[in-house]
């Protein structure tokens, strides 16, 4: 069987994570099959011709937005048929029109068009792009889930949406594989004045809501206490998990398909202050150390650090895991067919 993936939106953060990761599995798991990645950067696989693994970059689609309309719309199931794949596996939300006699499977985790929490504006600068997701190019995400043989997301809530708007039943949750944490950071000590929120420099990251409550604080005359982001200075991996063991966790993001770092840090038993949401509702269900605040309201938010930094709010030790099953076995058996 010859099997297309194509990823050629992937360039960074947790898209290209995904693919990394699948690429992996694959590569460490070969099965007799042919393997053709599709990327738009080079460099970022290589071709592996003992495991039947190649990879084809497609820089000049990934080049512009225009680019990429034009190949989902007119170009791609040219480009696709002469691979002369049996099965397409696009990891990129959407599949190349036009495309028949081969097994499409699509993997959906762009959020925008199905969330209910925020509707952004056209018309401002700061949501524009945004905006253009949720409404320009979320119909194109539909249709490609109506031309699937099957659908994958990662959770129940990004299931229910996608079929409510696209009527398509043949949708599959897979959760995403969460790693264990390395045993040693299990020694870092926990520090109630340590607040920490790993997440990239995105307007629904939603940071404003903790500099804001973090005012709140200091008015009242709590200062001995610090709130470490990721988005103007990169941590690494190593330097993450250590956090995650020292801090309490605040995830303020509004709009997800999944959260990994909330399901990372509950393995820790420390604290968890999520923005109130569907899916942060479905990833923490069980933890008893999670406490939810509306994420426009930053005086709630601040009433549950005052209460962590007065010790009202500590560490558990009913640690726990999320994505247990080995998520790429079942996204491989689905692409093979094998539901």
């Amino acid at each position: 069987m010859r099997i297309a993936v194509l990823d050629i939106a992937a360039s960074k953060t947790g898209a290209l994570s995904i693919l990394k990761d699948f690429y992996d599995y694959v590569l460490n798991n070969p099965d007799g099959n042919e393997w053709i990645f599709i990327t738009g950067v080079e460099g970022v696989l290589k071709d592996v011709p003992e495991n039947k693994i190649s990879v084809i970059c497609r820089e000049d689609v990934k080049a512009s937005s225009k680019n990429r309309l034009k190949f989902d719309l007119f170009t791609g199931a040219g480009f696709i048929k002469s691979l002369n794949a049996d099965v397409l596996f696009s990891l990129q939300n959407t599949l190349p029109k036009g495309i028949g006699g081969i097994r499409k499977v699509l993997y959906v985790h762009q959020p925008l068009g199905y969330q209910k929490t925020k509707r952004f504006s056209l018309f401002k600068k700061d949501e524009r792009h945004l905006a253009f997701y949720q409404y320009l190019y979320s119909p194109l995400v539909n249709s490609s889930v109506r031309a699937s043989d099957v659908t994958i997301v990662q959770t129940e809530w990004m299931k229910r949406a996608v079929i409510e708007k696209t009527k398509k039943k043949e949708v599959i949750k897979i959760t995403p594989e969460v790693a264990d944490m390395p045993a040693g950071y299990y020694e870092e000590e926990f520090d109630k004045t340590s607040f920490f929120y790993p997440a990239g420099d995105i307007l629904y990251k939603n940071h404003a809501v903790i500099e804001r409550a973090a005012a709140l604080l200091k008015k009242e005359g709590i200062n001995d206490f610090s709130v470490t982001f990721t988005n103007k200075v990169p941590l690494s991996r190593d330097e993450v998990y250590k956090m995650y063991f020292k801090s309490t966790l605040i995830f303020a993001s509004y709009i997800e398909t999944f959260g990994l770092p909330l399901a990372e840090c509950m393995q820790t038993g420390n604290p968890i202050l999520a923005a109130d949401t569907e899916f942060a509702r479905e990833v923490l269900s069980g933890y008893k150390q999670a406490y939810f605040f509306d994420p426009f309201d930053e005086k709630e938010l601040k009433e549950l650090m005052k209460k962590v930094l007065e010790g009202r709010i500590i560490p558990g030790d009913g640690l726990m895991r999320a994505g247990r099953d080995n998520s790429y076995e079942g996204i491989v058996k689905l692409i093979r067919g094998q539901e």
